[in-house]
């Protein structure tokens, strides 16, 4: 069962195959990105959190690596439903971007828990402490290049090839020490969510139940723009009452 920040995240944001080629990335595409998260129902347009997705040349274990940081602050009446800022960090191979490590700790009943992930080439070993228990939970996963967490996929698909014509990809999403299968297919170019930039369009959808507790939140779309930064634009995630949309800020 999926907490409800896991869909916050989602939406804030939300390897073989899916890996860009090995490839220096240009400036244009590291920094620091903001954006605000609204919650839409009918009349009712109320704004949920404000986020960041930070992307920074670094070092992880000695070799040359990307750090990327999602913060997600809850604001007015959502503060109710998730009392602390969600933060989670990832880094990436700078050759190809692939995972080499995520970490999101929190807060549950004021005791720390978390979520680690570590790639190894030999397999993929998560962590998840969830309060009020304080053991550790451990489970092991193919490294089969499909399998990565939320935040490290968000950004292969800023830099991956594909186009309307590509086959959907077919992988895992590692949510709260679980793995879920899920597909992307790119859409094409989106002239209508963003008139002033040029954006692609993308469909993540989770192939066996949503992220949420009712099963909803089973799709995702994402918007990337086209230019030499890639930005991840917005996501919009459809929800059996309403839907969370994410939008960078100008």
């Amino acid at each position: 069962m999926i907490p409800r920040k896991f869909l916050i995240l989602t939406a804030a944001l939300l390897l073989t195959s899916l890996a860009a080629p090995a490839r220096k990335l240009p400036s244009e595409a590291l920094g620091t990105v903001s954006y605000e998260v609204r919650y839409k129902w009918g009349a009712l347009d109320a704004k949920a959190a404000t986020a960041t997705i930070s992307l920074e040349a670094a070092k992880r274990d000695g070799q040359d690596a990307y750090h990327s940081r999602a913060q997600i602050r809850p604001t007015s009446v959502f503060k109710l439903f998730i009392s602390h800022d969600y933060i989670a960090d990832t880094w990436l191979s700078r050759s190809d971007l692939k995972p080499a490590y995520f970490i999101n700790p929190f807060k549950k009943g004021g005791k720390d828990g978390k979520f680690e992930i570590t790639y190894r080439r030999s397999g993929i070993d998560a962590v998840s402490v969830k309060p009020p228990k304080e053991t550790e939970e451990k489970k092991s996963f193919p490294q089969d290049g499909r399998t990565m967490d939320l935040l490290s996929l968000l950004h292969c698909i800023r830099f991956l090839d594909m186009t309307p014509a590509t086959r959907p990809m077919k992988f895992h999403l590692l949510m709260g020490g679980a793995s879920y299968p899920a597909e992307l297919s790119c859409q094409g170019e989106d002239k209508e969510r963003f008139p002033d930039r040029r954006a692609e369009r993308f469909l993540l959808r989770m192939t066996e139940r949503g992220l949420m507790e009712n099963g909803s939140g089973n799709e995702i779309l994402l918007w990337r723009s086209t230019g030499a930064d890639r930005r991840l634009l917005g996501l919009e995630v459809p929800l059996s009452s309403g839907s969370m949309i994410v939008k960078v800020k100008e």
